[in-house]
């Protein structure tokens, strides 16, 4: 499974591909920047898009609407990851597009079976 990893933080995508890197089943890519996730959708294809709502701009929202408008992404689950737990928050990311939220702090070693369960 091929996954988009987009989050500004260092640390972060650090923690994630340390997660993951024993699994053989989930190819994860990262992005540091809105426009680095924007530029990377446009040439790879991908099962799932893990987003960082909190970023600056383009921020994942802005991410989560450029995925949404391109037609190749359509059955690509897109996931936002976010510290907002507002329900007026979720219904904004699902109307947006987004297939899950997921809420951070979240525990990256169970992340590979999280993946597996939506994907």
């Amino acid at each position: 499974m091929r996954v988009l990893f987009v989050d500004d933080e260092d640390d972060i995508r650090e923690l994630i591909e340390f997660a993951l890197m024993t699994e053989d089943d989930i190819e994860p890519t990262f992005a540091a920047t809105g426009f680095d996730a924007i530029a990377t959708m446009e040439t790879q294809a991908f099962e799932v898009i893990m987003l960082d709502v909190m970023m600056p701009p383009p921020d994942g929202m802005e991410v989560l609407r450029c995925a949404r408008a391109n037609a190749d992404l359509d059955d690509t689950k897109i996931v936002m990851c976010t510290a907002k737990t507002s329900h007026e928050s979720e219904k904004t990311f699902r109307a947006l597009g987004a297939d899950h939220i997921l809420h951070k702090p979240f525990k990256p070693l169970k992340l590979a079976e999280y993946l597996r369960s939506i994907a």
